[in-house]
């Protein structure tokens, strides 16, 4: 065991001089998660702004601008529809609101101009419609009381939406879809970045012979590297953690709309996150080892990292949107590599750890790991490979 800590030693000193790779697997989730909470939470709040738009009006009236008012909207005026069309041409305006017109049956129409192409004319002509719906509602209210009909006459069939708690209080919507993805990404892209250098690097500066005739068996130095990868590995994955509590904490622009409901991380969320991650990144580091052992130089073993890296995106992408469909709850679906630790870090998340579901990934990852260990041992052994130059 000495020689192997010896090696791993060696190996995470030589990983943590190199300021790529501190960069990459450290700074890098780091940076990104921040990036994207300020990002994700200043389109959600763009979003809700959308709907609390300024309105255009060519002729105003007392019971329209009174219900756009109510509805949180912003009123400006415009002499003709011409020009409120012109301006939404000009990308000035988002929505214009032609005069009122009187109909046979009593009701008043009012055309709404708007550019379906742009986003937040969508919103704001979305914020309207909730406005006159409002407005509307509180009207028929009226008619039926100056009546003496009972305002639940206007509802025939009301609906009453009743939360029910399941599992412990989780986190935002926001923050369910993108630290899972996040995790897992850079579980391996952050021992990726360091990969190809391991063996494939040590061949192509002919220093791999150095270390093979030391006194330390092939299968030490081995693990060693694989021990001192898969450490890199996990602490690049938790350093996506660091950046989400950063994100909450310095409360940055955007951080509201995406922690309003919530960090999420409980301890039971932190321990199911580290427990199902373990086996995964010992998967990722020999995986990698093994591919860094069999390429002739860093060259060659760029290429195979680049194919092993889409296989691992692929999985990672869809527990983004494993949410939308059933397929999350399914027992089966704790059997396909890396989508089983997405998608048990989303339940964790979520306050809803199913601990069957955590036992059969971490059986399966353990499972793999284990095989594709043995199988960069048994390449690290084979002299035809560690001579492939």
């Amino acid at each position: 065991m000495n020689d192997i800590l010896i090696i791993v030693r060696k190996e995470l000193r030589e990983m943590f001089r190199d300021k790529r790779v501190r960069f990459n697997a450290f700074v890098m989730p780091i940076f990104l998660i921040i990036l994207m909470v300020q990002l994700f939470g200043f389109v959600m709040s763009a979003a809700v702004g959308g709907t609390k738009a300024t309105v255009y009006l060519v002729a105003s009236s007392g019971a329209l601008t009174e219900a756009i008012q109510k509805g949180g909207l912003t009123i400006k005026t415009v002499p003709t529809i011409e020009e409120g069309v012109k301006l939404i041409q000009a990308e000035k305006a988002k929505l214009v609101l032609a005069p009122m017109e009187p109909t046979t049956d009593g009701q008043v129409r009012v055309e709404a101009y708007y550019d379906p192409k742009q986003q937040m004319g969508n919103l704001a002509l979305s914020g309207l419609q909730q406005a006159l719906a409002a407005a509307n509602k509180e009207n028929l209210f009226q008619t039926l009381k100056d009546k003496n009909i009972p305002e639940s006459a206007a509802e025939h069939i009301k609906l009453i939406p009743k939360e029910v708690k399941v599992g412990e209080k989780g986190a935002g919507a926001m923050i369910v879809a993108l630290l899972p993805y996040m995790i897992v990404l850079f579980a391996f892209s952050g021992g990726m970045s360091m990969a190809a250098d391991l063996v494939s690097g040590e061949k192509d500066k002919n220093t791999l012979e150095t270390l093979l005739i030391t006194p330390v068996g092939r299968n030490q130095i081995v693990l060693g590297k694989f021990l001192a990868l898969a450490s890199v590995c996990f602490l690049s994955s938790a350093s996506c953690l660091v950046g989400m509590v950063l994100a909450s904490t310095l409360k940055l622009p955007g951080s509201h709309e995406m922690f309003k409901d919530g960090f999420g991380v409980t301890p039971i969320a932190a321990a199911t996150i580290i427990l199902v991650l373990l086996p995964l990144v010992a998967f990722f580091a020999s995986v990698l080892i093994a591919i860094s052992s069999y390429a002739k130089n860093p060259r060659e073993a760029q290429t195979y990292l680049a194919i092993v890296n889409f296989i691992v995106i692929m999985p990672a992408v869809f527990s983004q949107v494993i949410g939308l469909t059933d397929l999350g709850n399914k027992l089966w679906i704790n059997c396909v590599p890396v989508l089983n630790t997405a998608n048990n870090i989303r339940a964790a998340l979520l306050g809803k750890t199913d601990w069957l579901a955590v036992g059969i990934t971490v059986l399966v990852s353990a499972v793999l790991a284990g095989i594709a260990i043995r199988t960069a041992v048994a390449l690290f052994n084979r002299e035809e490979v560690l001579v492939r130059v």
